[in-house]
This record gives C-alpha cells, structure tokens and sequence, in this order.
C-alpha cells in the first residue's frame, strides 16, 4: 500500500535480495524476488528454498536476468 503499486503493477516490479527474509517478504506482497549469492550472507540453498524467482552468483548475471525480463 505505501508504495501505491495496485496488482497490475506489481508485475513490473523486481525485489532483488540476498536472504531469505527479502524473498519471503516479496512474496508476502505479490512481487518477484531475485536472490543474489555475491554478496555472501545467505546459506547454500537458502534463496531458492524460499522461492526466489533466480539465483545469480555474478552482478553480470543479474544484469543480463533483468534486461531480459
């Protein structure tokens, strides 16, 4: 609500995370979460047991992930 986004702008919209709190809080609220592992806080496994739409390991990889969704 506070950021004014109704459901139909949710899908232009890209949480990008590196524990499992981000992912599981963007899903809480409708939006897809990248996880990223480069920055080394999340454990092995942690982002994608918690839904994250990807993993990327590189800032390169999550570049080319969203200019190509």
């Amino acid at each position: 609500r506070r950021l004014g986004l109704s459901d139909a702008d949710k899908s232009q919209v890209l949480m990008v995370g590196d524990r499992k709190f981000d992912v599981l809080g963007a899903k809480e609220f409708g939006i897809d979460c990248v996880g990223v592992e480069f920055f080394g806080y999340a454990e092995p496994g942690e982002l994608e047991q918690a839904g994250a739409v990807t993993v990327v390991s590189t800032a390169e990889e999550l570049e080319q992930f969203i200019l190509s969704h």
